[in-house]
């Protein structure tokens, strides 16, 4: 599971970066001063605008590549810390990010979870499998924004891949679907050279 995203790292191949963040997040989030996990975080500018928001963030990411070039990139100095995987905290900073497997970090408990692109980056078989680790970290009244995509994959396949409402509500039964944006002008470009004519973007949220 874990070798070809290292290996996208690796070779610099990661079209799914937001160089100035998620739209649908800074429009969407509503809550301060909480502990927000981020899993499979990447080097993502979003760790930086959560804890603008007044958030202890907690990012956990595979490639230590994408976990010192998010310190490198934004200027900020880290130090080792210890936990169930390697961490980095940042110095002064509200954000610690730990390297590893994902389904190894027990660093709980969290409540707040920000997920953009974790579950869809995931082959189903694993996706309850992350969703039950995800759970154990959170408590039972956490806040959650998980942002999904909808697609024809009869058309292409991901990832990110297409999950219909069920399957995420399965996931998270406190979801609720909140929004839905047309995203097809930020598609992949697998996904528009293999002629998929439109992208959604879902937006759920439990609070």
């Amino acid at each position: 599971m874990n070798e070809p995203w290292i290996e996208r790292w690796q070779e610099g191949r990661t079209g799914w970066h937001e160089p100035t963040g998620n739209g649908n997040l800074q429009a969407h989030w509503k809550w301060s001063g909480r502990r927000v996990l981020v899993p499979m975080c990447g080097k993502t500018v979003d760790l930086l605008w959560l804890e603008q928001q007044g958030n202890e963030v907690v990012g956990v990411e595979l490639s230590e590549i994408a976990v010192l070039a998010f310190f490198e990139e934004n200027g900020i100095e880290y130090e080792s810390v210890d936990g169930s995987l390697p961490g980095y905290q940042a110095v002064g900073r509200q954000i610690s990010l730990y390297c590893g497997d994902y389904f190894n970090f027990t660093d709980g408990p969290f409540d707040a979870h920000y997920d953009r692109g974790a579950l869809i980056a995931l082959q189903a078989d694993l996706r309850p499998r992350y969703a039950r680790h995800t759970s154990s970290l959170l408590t039972d009244d956490a806040a959650q924004l998980v942002i999904t995509v909808e697609y024809d994959q009869a058309v292409c396949d991901g990832p990110p891949f297409s999950l219909v409402s069920e399957e995420v509500t399965g996931h998270w039964p406190r979801l609720q679907r909140h929004a839905v944006i047309d995203d097809t002008e930020n598609a992949p470009p697998k996904f528009l050279e293999a002629g998929l004519e439109v992208i959604h973007e879902v937006v759920w949220i439990a609070s």
